[in-house]
């Protein structure tokens, strides 16, 4: 388990070995990563996010700590899933920011011992918060090839795992 923050150059390699430019609709707005406590250990936002939660103050923080209590509890089953069978889950949170609601529909997947959180917020008529069109220059470093691949996505494998080209 890693508790350090990751770079911002780690996080853009783990995007360019999951992502094209072309696939900027699937792009999540925000990444978390848990420890196995479902302790927040870091984040990454590859776009300007002006709405909800994220940034240095969930750091070290649990989701029940962090998320209203109905998010809090849907993502904490979803994470326990996606821990204890070390499958992807996609759960979706309604949250609120001032005025507006959002739903937030996270895809949370088995790194290692912990566990990832790609989110993309939807208004509630279904257009993604955050409209990223290709091109958009946030996303210019998935026209690089990735300086690493992700290691083991399993729970239970203590060898990495490197994929090739």
């Amino acid at each position: 388990m890693s508790i350090e923050r990751w770079s911002t150059d780690r996080w853009q390699d783990l995007l360019r070995a999951l992502f094209r430019p072309e696939h900027v609709a699937f792009f999540p707005h925000k990444i978390f990563r848990w420890d196995a406590a479902g302790i927040y250990r870091d984040c990454f936002f590859p776009f300007t996010c002006q709405h909800l939660l994220g940034g240095e103050t969930i750091i070290g923080k649990s989701m029940k700590e962090v998320l209203p209590k109905q998010a809090g509890y849907t993502l904490k089953k979803a994470f326990e899933f996606t821990q204890r069978r070390g499958l992807p889950q996609d759960v979706q949170c309604m949250l609120s920011s001032g005025d507006q609601s959002y739903v937030a529909s996270v895809r949370l997947f088995p790194y290692d011992s912990e566990v990832l959180g790609f989110v993309t917020d939807y208004d509630l008529t279904g257009k993604p918060a955050v409209h990223v069109a290709p091109g958009h220059p946030s996303i210019n470093f998935l026209e690089h090839q990735p300086v690493f691949y992700p290691v083991s996505t399993t729970f239970h494998s203590k060898t990495p795992t490197n994929r090739t080209s």
